[in-house]
C-alpha cells in the first residue's frame, strides 16, 4: 500500500514538468508581444524586422519537429528533453544580456530549438504513462497548462517590464527555466508507448508512412490556419493594435489580448472532452473554425467598445480550443510506431504557419506605414492594423474546409491501434 501511494501520483509529476517546459516555451512565444516599443527602439527595428526577430523562435522550432519525433520514437523522452530545457534557460538569458540584434536573434533561436521540443515530449509522455481512452482531454489539460504560461506572457510580463525593465524580466525567466529543467532530471522518465513490436526499420520509414497519409495533409493545414492568429496576434502584434485602437496601457492591453489565450486554455480542455465523450473529431474541429471565422469578421468590421471586443478575443480564444483535437486525429490516423513522427509533422506544420504569419503581417504593417515614430519606435495607424489582419479570417475559412474534408477517425484506446494491423491511412 505504501508504494501504491508513493507510485500512484508519479506519472502525473512526469506529465507535469513536462508540461510546466512547454508552459514555459509558450511564455516566450508570446513575451515579445508586451515589448514591441523597447526592442524597436534598442534594436532599430522595424515591425518587418521585430516580426522576424519574433519569428526566429518559431524557425529551428518548425525545423526540430521531425527529428525529435524520430529521437522520440526510437530513443527515449528524458535525455532529449533534459537538453532540450538546458537549452532553453541558456537562450532565454543570452537575449536578455543581447547587445545587439543578432545575439538576441541568437538567443531566440536558442529558445525556440529547446522549447520545440516541450510539446511533442509532453504529449509523448502522456502517452506513455496516463490513460490512452483520454488522449484528447490529457492533450487539452497540456494545452491549457501552455496557455497559463502565455497568459503570464502578457499582463503580468507587462507589469514586470515596466517595473524592472524587459531584460530583467528576461533573465529572471531564464532562471525559472534552468529550475525546470534541474526538477526533471530526478522525476522525468522513459517507458515503452508501444504495446505492439516495435517498428525496427530505417529512422525514415515512420516519416514515409506519415507524409503517404492524406489525414496527414488535412490535419497540417487545419492546424496552421488556426494557430496563425496566436503567433501574430496575440504574440506580438495584437497589444499594439489594442493601445492604438483603445488609446489604454500596455498592461491593459496585454490584458486584452491574453482573454484569448485564457479562452483557449479553457477550450482545449473542453474541445478534448467533448471529442472523447462523444467519440467524434471532425464536428469539434469544424466548429470551431466556423466560430473563429466569424468571430474575426466581426473584429475586423465591426467597431465596437472594449467590452465587446474584450468578449470577442475570449469568444475565438474558447473556439481555437478545437486545434488540440489535432493530435488525437493524428494519432488515431497513423502506425503506433510513427507516434512521435506524426505529431513532429503536425507541430512543425502549426510553427511553420505561425513564422509566416509573423514576417506577412509585419510586411502588410511596414507597407502601410505613414512614417509615423514615437520615442524612436514605428507607430501604425488603426486602418494599418487592420488591412493586415484580414489574413486571419481567410486562414479561418481554409482551416474549415479542411476539418470537413477530414476523415473521422473516432476514439480507439492505443492498445487496440497498436495490435491492428491496418495501413496508415486506414
Amino acid at each position: 500500500m505504501n508504494n501504491r501511494r508513493t507510485s500512484i501520483p508519479l506519472p502525473w509529476v512526469i506529465w507535469g514538468l513536462a508540461a510546466a517546459f512547454y508552459g514555459y516555451g509558450y511564455f516566450q512565444r508570446v513575451a515579445p508581444s508586451v515589448m514591441t516599443a523597447e526592442l524597436m527602439r534598442d534594436f532599430d527595428a522595424s515591425a518587418a524586422g521585430l516580426g522576424n526577430l519574433s519569428a526566429y523562435y518559431f524557425y529551428p522550432y518548425a525545423l526540430i519537429q521531425i527529428p525529435i519525433g524520430m529521437m522520440i520514437d526510437r530513443l527515449g523522452v528524458r535525455r532529449v528533453l533534459l537538453a532540450a530545457g538546458a537549452l532553453c534557460a541558456g537562450g532565454s538569458i543570452l537575449f536578455a544580456l543581447a547587445p545587439t540584434l543578432g545575439w538576441a536573434a541568437t538567443g531566440r533561436i536558442l529558445v525556440g530549438t529547446g522549447a520545440g521540443v516541450a510539446w511533442v515530449g509532453t504529449l509523448a509522455l502522456a502517452v506513455m504513462w496516463l490513460p490512452a481512452n483520454r488522449f484528447a482531454a490529457v492533450t487539452g489539460l497540456s494545452l491549457l497548462v501552455g496557455l497559463v504560461g502565455a497568459v503570464l506572457g502578457q499582463a503580468p510580463l507587462a507589469a514586470f517590464i515596466d517595473a524592472a525593465g524587459w531584460r530583467d524580466a528576461m533573465l529572471w525567466s531564464g532562471i525559472v527555466m534552468a529550475a525546470i529543467a534541474i526538477l526533471m532530471v530526478p522525476f522525468v522518465r522513459d517507458k515503452s508507448m508501444h504495446t505492439g513490436p516495435r517498428h525496427t526499420g530505417s529512422m525514415l520509414g515512420g516519416l514515409s508512412s506519415v507524409l503517404r497519409n492524406p489525414q496527414t495533409w488535412k490535419v497540417a493545414v487545419f492546424t496552421g490556419s488556426l494557430v496563425t492568429p496566436m503567433a501574430a496576434f496575440a504574440g506580438l502584434f495584437g497589444v499594439p493594435f489594442v493601445q492604438e485602437y483603445y488609446g489604454v496601457s500596455k498592461t491593459t492591453a496585454g490584458a486584452t489580448v491574453s482573454l484569448i489565450l485564457v479562452g483557449w486554455g479553457l477550450g482545449g480542455p473542453i474541445a478534448g472532452w467533448l471529442s472523447d465523450k462523444y467519440q467524434r473529431r471532425k464536428p469539434v474541429m469544424a466548429f470551431g473554425a466556423g466560430v473563429l471565422v466569424i468571430a474575426w469578421l466581426v473584429i475586423l468590421l465591426m467597431p465596437m467598445p472594449l467590452l465587446s471586443f474584450q468578449v470577442l478575443m475570449f469568444v475565438q480564444g474558447v473556439a481555437s480550443g478545437a486545434v488540440i483535437i489535432n493530435f488525437a486525429v493524428t494519432k488515431e490516423s497513423n502506425l503506433p510506431t510513427a507516434t512521435g513522427v506524426a505529431m513532429g509533422l503536425i507541430n512543425m506544420a502549426g510553427m511553420a504557419a505561425s513564422a509566416a504569419s509573423l514576417l506577412l503581417v509585419g510586411w502588410l504593417l511596414d507597407l502601410g506605414w505613414d512614417g509615423t515614430m514615437v520615442d524612436g519606435a514605428r507607430v501604425y495607424g488603426e486602418t494599418v492594423y487592420r488591412q493586415a489582419f484580414t489574413i486571419f479570417p481567410i486562414l479561418m475559412a481554409c482551416g474549415f474546409v479542411a476539418a470537413l474534408l477530414l476523415r473521422e477517425t473516432h476514439c480507439r484506446p492505443l492498445d487496440a491501434v497498436a495490435t491492428r494491423p491496418t495501413s496508415p491511412a486506414r
